[in-house]
This record gives C-alpha cells, structure tokens and sequence, in this order.
C-alpha cells in the first residue's frame, strides 16, 4: 500500500517540477547597436531583469522589448532592423535612439521620419554650439528623476516634431537665441520612440550618466507591449 501511494506523489512532484520549469518565462531582452559604450550591461540586468544583447544572433526585431541606436548609421544596422524598424514600433516595440556624427540627418535616418520625435531638417545635422545648461522641460519624467545635467555644446541639430513631447531642452542663448530640443519622446501606432540629440558616450564625466540609462531603459520595457520570448 505505501509503495502505491507513493510512486503517484513522486510522478506528481515531478511533473510540477517540469511544469514549473516549462512554464518559467525568459527574461526580456534588449538588442543594443552601435556605439554603446554608455551601456552597462550587467547594470541594466540587474536594475531591470532584462538581457542586453549586442547582435541580434538568431532573433527577430519582434522578440526585443527595446531597441537601442547609439550612433549608428542606419545602412550599416542588420537588414532585419532597416527593414522592419517602423512595423516594430507600430506593434509595440519601443526605441532609444541616441546623437552623434552617425545618427540622425548625418546617418540617413530620414528613411523612419515617421517614428523619430524630431524633424530631421539636414543631412550634416551634427555640430558644435555653444555650451548652454539644459533646461528640464518634463522635471518630473521618469527618465529624469534623481538627475543633474552638464552643459552641452554638440548636438544633432534638430526640431521638434508637433506631436511629440519634449523632456529637455537646451536654453536659448540670449532673448531670441536658438534653442534645441535635447530629448524628446513620440508615440507611433502602439509603440514609443525616445530620442536623445546628444552622444551619451561624451558624457563619460557626467556623474548621473548610468542612473539616466537605466531610467530611459526601465521606462521603454515599461512601455514595451513585447513581453519575454
């Protein structure tokens, strides 16, 4: 009689254990391109469970809850992303898109106007002006929380889009001086698209510099509707 009671409860105990197991979901992922210096891997990790890849390996757009562009040329990112970038916000996904010399107008992102937060108005958009304090336009943003910003001076000169929201901004120099937007968001279709207009790697001596990238990202896989694969 024992022996019959417990061969089921061991096949029971087992098959919970396997159910448990099959049914555990993967961690959420991030693909990151470029120039992704400013991106701590193990940081991000930790602070928010996903797992940062740096390839997209044998993966599809759809299975990463954000992409990150940090300074790169549109032509040279995978096909799979040139080609379905746009169709994998409008589902869901969400995008950080970082400055430089390779973003923006200067990298040939005319092509997915229709999900970036700025209006690209050159194809050499990235320049030096004058070093002026951001102006938080958004303090109480999420991505902007705990932070402090240093002057910046190049930038991706950019407008922004009507129907976008911006978060920071670069104070105008004198009464009528130009001023440039800095970060900005725009949702598109069920996704979302943050930009920043500035290159993150320049900012290796700004103290807040890893608490704003773990912001910006715990916001998106927030926004993210991709869950794990």
């Amino acid at each position: 009689m024992h022996t019959r009671r417990v061969m089921p409860l061991a096949v029971l105990l087992a098959f919970g254990l396997f159910s448990s197991l099959a049914g555990a979901q993967s961690p959420r992922m991030i693909l990151a391109l470029g120039n992704t210096g400013f991106l701590n891997p193990g940081d991000i990790q930790v602070a928010t469970g996903a797992e940062v890849k740096q390839d997209m390996e044998r993966f599809e757009p759809k299975h990463f809850a954000v992409i990150v562009l940090a300074n790169v040329a549109y032509a040279t990112l995978p096909a799979a992303i040139q080609q379905g970038l746009v169709q994998y916000v409008n589902d869901g996904g969400t995008v950080l898109i970082t400055g430089g010399a390779q973003s923006f107008g200067s990298g040939g992102y005319q092509v997915v106007a229709s999900i970036l937060p700025f209006q690209i108005r050159s194809t050499n958009d990235w320049r030096f002006t004058a070093f002026r304090s951001p102006v938080l336009i958004q303090p109480s943003h999420p991505i902007l929380v705990g932070l402090s910003f240093s002057p910046i001076g190049t930038l991706n000169d950019l407008n922004p889009r009507g129907d976008a929201a911006e978060i920071l901004q670069s104070a105008g120099g004198g009464v009528a001086g130009p001023r440039y937007p800095l970060i900005a968001e725009v949702a598109s279709g069920a996704g979302r698209v943050l930009g920043v207009a500035f290159d993150l790697n320049e900012f290796g001596g700004m103290p807040d510099r890893g608490l704003f990238v773990r912001n910006a990202i715990a916001y998106l896989l927030g926004a993210s509707r991709i869950q794990a694969r």
